[in-house]
C-alpha cells in the first residue's frame, strides 16, 4: 500500500460514519446467496475463502495494517473492536473516491487505536461474481474468527523481538528456526533480508515465509521485512510492496519506537554497482542509499530517537571500513570486495558514530560474526547473523540481551550489551 492509499484508508477507518458493520454485512448479502465462516469445512477448492493471511504489518501505537488475500475477486473489509467491547468499527480502503473492490490482495489499515490496548479484528469479504458499470452481483461471503492483538505501550520498559535472515526460499528452515524461538513472549519478528532467492512467482512470498508466519504468530503479532539484495532481483521484485507493509508511509525502511526502545530499519539495495551489466541499466541503489542517509540524519536528531534508552539498527548488508581489518581480517577483506558493503560503510558509519547505538544487526554474509565496538569507526557492536540461526533480542533495564541459536537449538551467543 502506498502513502496515498494508506492516508485514504486511515481517514475512512477513523471516521465514525464509515460503512457500519451491519450495513457492510447487509450489502454483502444477495438473494439466493449465503454466508459461510472460515472455520467451516470447504466442500471443494472453489469455495470463496481467505487464501493467505491475515497477517499484521506496520503496528504502531495508534494503528495496524491487516494484509490478506482472497481466492477470487471480491470486496473486503476489516471489523475491529476493543477487546471485551460490543462496539464494532468497519475499516475499508478507498482511493480517489473509489472503495477498493474487485481485487484479491488486500492491505487494510486500522487507525485511531489507543496505545497499550487490546483489540480484536476479523475479516468480512464478499465475492464479486459480476462487475458491470451499473450492476454489481455479489456471491458468497466469508467471515473469519476474531483475532486478538495489542498496541505498543509508549511507557514500556522492555521490548523483545526475533530476527532471522537468508532463508532463500527454504520454508522448512524458516519454520524450524521460528519454532525454536519464544514466539509467545516476544513483541514481533524482523526478517533481515533474503527470505527469497529471486522474486519470480506471485505465490513465492507466501510459500517462502508469510504462510508460515501466519501459522505461528502473524495473526496476532506483526513482522517487518528488511529487504535483502536478492529480493531486489527477479521480474516481480517491483511488486514486493504489495506483500510487505512495514510502515504506514509505504517504505521498506523506517523508524519505530516500542516503549523506550528505538529501532531503525534500513533497506540495503544491491551488493554490486548500479552500472554492473547484470542489472541491465535498471538499478539506482546508490541514490537510494543516499536518500536513506538524508532521512536518517533527521531521525537521529528527532526527540523520539534521542529520548530512547535503547537503540537498535537493522539492515541486510553490513557496512565495512578497511580500519575494521584487525577485528576479522578474512571477513573484512571479503566485504571490501563488494560495492554494497563499502558504500554503506562510507555513508552509514560516520552517521551512526556518536549516535548512541546499542547494537547493529546485519546479515548477508552467511556466516556468524560479532564485531565489538571499534573506536573511531563504530562505537557499537555489529552482529552479523548467519543463514542457519535466529536471534532473540530483549531490551530492558539490564541492557540489550541477545541469544542466538541455530537450527539444532545449539546456542551460538548468549550475552548482554
Amino acid at each position: 500500500m502506498n502513502l496515498r492509499n494508506t492516508i485514504a484508508a486511515a481517514l475512512i477507518c477513523s471516521a465514525a460514519i464509515v460503512v457500519p458493520a451491519r450495513a457492510a454485512r447487509a450489502a454483502a448479502a444477495t438473494e439466493n446467496h449465503h454466508t459461510i465462516t472460515a472455520a467451516e469445512p470447504r466442500s471443494d477448492s472453489d469455495t470463496y475463502r481467505i487464501s493467505h493471511g491475515p497477517y499484521l504489518q506496520g503496528l504502531t501505537g495508534d494503528g495496524v495494517t491487516v494484509a490478506f488475500t482472497t481466492s477470487a475477486r471480491g470486496f473486503s473489509r476489516v471489523e475491529v473492536r476493543r477487546r471485551g467491547s460490543d462496539g464494532v468499527r468497519t475499516c475499508i480502503t478507498a482511493r480517489d473516491g473509489l472503495v477498493e473492490a474487485y481485487n484479491t490482495m488486500n492491505a487494510i489499515r486500522i487507525d485511531s487505536l489507543e496505545a497499550a490496548a487490546e483489540y480484536e479484528y476479523r475479516i468480512v469479504s464478499t465475492q464479486i461474481e459480476r462487475f458491470e458499470p451499473y450492476r454489481v452481483t455479489y456471491g458468497e461471503s466469508v467471515t473469519t474468527p476474531w483475532y486478538a492483538f495489542r498496541t505498543p505501550d509508549p511507557a514500556a520498559r522492555s521490548f523483545s523481538f526475533v530476527a532471522m535472515n537468508d532463508i532463500h526460499d527454504t520454508p522448512e528452515k524458516c519454520r524450524r528456526l521460528l519454532e525454536g524461538q519464544p514466539l509467545d513472549s516476544i513483541d514481533m519478528v524482523f526478517y533481515v533480508g533474503d527470505m527469497m532467492n529471486y522474486f519470480e512467482r506471485e505465490e513465492q512470498p507466501y510459500e517462502s515465509f508469510i504462510d508460515i508466519s501466519v501459522d505461528l504468530f502473524a495473526r496476532h503479532k506483526p513482522f517487518a521485512v528488511v529487504r535483502g539484495n536478492h529480493e531486489t532481483r527477479g521480474r516481480l521484485a517491483r511488486t514486493y510492496d504489495r506483500y510487505i507493509h512495514n510502515t504506514p508511509e509505504g517504505r521498506y525502511y523506517g523508524f519505530y519506537t516500542f516503549g523506550d526502545t528505538a529501532v531503525v530499519m534500513l533497506d540495503c539495495g544491491e551488493d554490486k554497482p548500479d552500472s554492473h551489466e547484470v542489472y541491465a541499466g535498471l538499478a539506482a541503489f546508490d541514490a537510494y542509499r543516499l536518500e536513506q542517509a538524508a532521512w536518517l540524519r533527521d531521525v537521529l536528531r528527532s526527540r523520539e530517537f534521542r529520548r530512547a534508552r535503547h537503540r537498535i539498527v537493522l539492515l541486510h548488508i553490513p557496512p565495512v571500513d578497511e580500519r575494521m581489518m584487525p577485528q576479522d581480517e578474512a571477513l573484512v577483506q571479503e566485504m571490501l570486495e563488494w560495492h554494497g558493503n563499502v558504500h554503506w560503510g562510507e555513508i552509514l558509519l560516520p552517521l551512526l558514530e556518536g549516535a548512541g547505538i546499542d547494537l547493529m544487526v546485519a546479515a548477508h554474509q552467511h556466516s556468524f560474526h560479532l564485531l565489538p565496538a571499534l573506536k573511531g569507526v563504530h562505537d557499537y557492536p555489529i552482529l552479523i547473523n548467519d543463514h542457519r540461526s535466529a536471534l532473540t533480542v530483549r531490551c530492558d533495564g539490564e541492557g540489550v540481551h541477545v541469544r542466538a541459536t541455530d537450527m539444532d537449538g545449539t546456542v551460538k551467543l548468549d550475552t548482554t550489551f
